[in-house]
């Protein structure tokens, strides 16, 4: 205050149009500062109650000071990760890389990927003086937000992991959201892109791009087989595409029989995937092949180590230095994790509600899973049934064929929507006698059959991890009751 009372004095000999930028400006800063100190006064309330702080914060900060993402000083490094799937887990591990590298990083790790939470992010690289003290900042960016965070934040590299359909009510179809990252990703943003993926590897087209991708497997289709194929057509001409090959949804190497529309070369290329050997060779532009420690043998995750991969090594860092970071991290444990006991293992895995896709992989990588299992599903949006409606349609988009085998003994629906999820599974051809449902998902834990179950699988959604983690002590005390 006392220096924009100076500043307003010595600037009255000014003309009143430059006087009045003048004082905007010295407004605008003042709002700032303000803005970081009463923020991180709040977080420090905030975390003394025993809570994250990961939103509030970036609430607080918007209100002093609307363009405070404009205004914050930026990390020498910003990246930004995008996409409908696979972005959490991708984020933290390019974090978690960067760390041990030994570079200061912040990042919003628990998936706080909105306005708030990434005004958040912006405020934790900066000390009270809004002076930013990082290294780097990684953003995990909710897509359809993109358009609110990317102008501002004007990353140095954009990583969109794809772009499937997901919840209906909240993000409408690919094409909308693509449209949304097309729009609002500035031109010198260079993009990390899934060359398998039919939407995003579209992206900006006259930007610098770098592509990874997986060749072609064993176990590869070359027609879409999954119930949800987004991307079919040519975007040139229309006409339907080919598939050299394809791995599930629109995901795969495409091509156009009437046009020269394909699928672009991938820069860094997964030329072999050894799931029993835990390794994963990946060919570079210069045609060098490269081997890396495989993280976790799920499809999905196959795609974000690549990622990562991708990442770093354009950034600058070795291959030596990569495979070395790469050997030392995992993929989150908010994302998957595994306790054993007695004989039966309890696994969590996320199996992200109201999207269909996201959902189908995991129901996939489940179900080919050796041993004999029981799998419950808690999918249910945990805010929705607080003060919404969820739209229902996205269930009957699941593929629960997939549990339509001899070695799944029983499948438990839990949650609100549970019935729904019943009938569904009924659709499927699971027998009757092999579905439970209950309406609490803690209480459903207790019509778990055990008896000869190797693992047991607890499938839940982003907003139903915690619950999820009742469920699963629940289980373990069965468990170690019953040995």
């Amino acid at each position: 205050i006392c220096i924009w009372i100076y500043e307003e004095k010595s600037l009255s000999h000014h003309t009143p149009a430059r006087f009045k930028r003048k004082k905007e400006t010295i407004m605008s800063k003042l709002r700032y500062h303000i803005a970081v100190m009463a923020a991180k006064f709040s977080k420090v309330i905030i975390r003394l109650s025993g809570r994250n702080g990961t939103h509030t914060p970036g609430v607080v900060a918007r209100k002093i000071c609307p363009d405070f993402m404009a205004q914050a000083p930026k990390a020498p490094l910003c990246i930004c990760v995008t996409g409908t799937n696979g972005k959490t887990t991708v984020s933290n591990m390019l974090t978690d890389m960067l760390e041990k590298e030994g570079k200061k990083v912040v990042s919003n790790r628990t998936g706080s990927n909105i306005v708030p939470g990434c005004v958040t992010n912006l405020l934790n690289s900066v000390n009270w003086l809004g002076r930013c003290r990082v290294d780097a900042t990684v953003f995990e960016v909710d897509e359809r937000a993109s358009r609110l965070i990317l102008p501002y934040v004007k990353p140095d590299y954009l990583v969109v992991t794809n772009l499937f359909r997901d919840s209906l009510k909240r993000n409408a179809h690919p094409d909308y959201i693509f449209s949304v990252i097309d729009t609002y990703c500035p031109d010198t943003t260079k993009l990390i892109l899934n060359a398998d993926e039919q939407c995003s590897s579209n992206l900006k087209p006259n930007s610098e791009h770098v592509y990874f991708g997986i060749g072609k497997q064993d176990d590869d289709k070359t027609e879409p087989y999954n119930l949800i194929a987004d991307y079919t057509l040519c975007p040139k001409c229309g006409t339907k595409l080919k598939f050299n090959y394809l791995r599930y949804h629109h995901i795969g190497n495409a091509y156009c029989p009437n046009c020269d529309y394909k699928s672009a070369d991938a820069d860094y290329l997964a030329t072999k995937v050894d799931k029993e050997g835990k390794k994963l060779i990946v060919r570079e532009k210069d045609g060098n092949e490269i081997e890396y420690a495989l993280i976790h043998d799920a499809l999905f995750n196959i795609y974000n180590e690549l990622t990562v991969i991708t990442m770093m090594r354009e950034l600058g860092y070795s291959s030596d230095e990569v495979k070395k970071r790469i050997a030392e991290i995992h993929v989150p444990e908010s994302r998957y994790s595994e306790t054993k006991v007695g004989n039966v293992t309890v696994v969590q895995a996320l199996s992200k509600g109201q999207s269909a896709v996201s959902s189908c992989r995991t129901f996939e990588y489940v179900a080919e899973e050796p041993g004999k299992k029981v799998i419950m599903i808690a999918e249910d949006d945990f805010s929705d049934r607080q003060k919404s409606i969820e739209f229902i349609g996205w269930i009957y988009d699941l593929e629960y064929e997939q549990f339509a085998r001899d070695d799944v003994m029983q499948v438990v629906c839990c949650g609100p929507r549970c019935l729904d999820h019943r009938v569904r599974a009924l659709i499927a051809g699971i027998p009757e006698e092999k579905i439970a449902w209950d309406l609490d998902e803690v209480a459903a834990v207790d019509k778990v059959k055990l008896e000869g179950v190797d693992k047991v699988y607890i499938l839940y959604d982003c907003d139903t991890y915690g619950i999820s983690c009742k469920m699963k002590q629940k289980l373990l005390k069965r468990l170690e009751d019953e040995k």
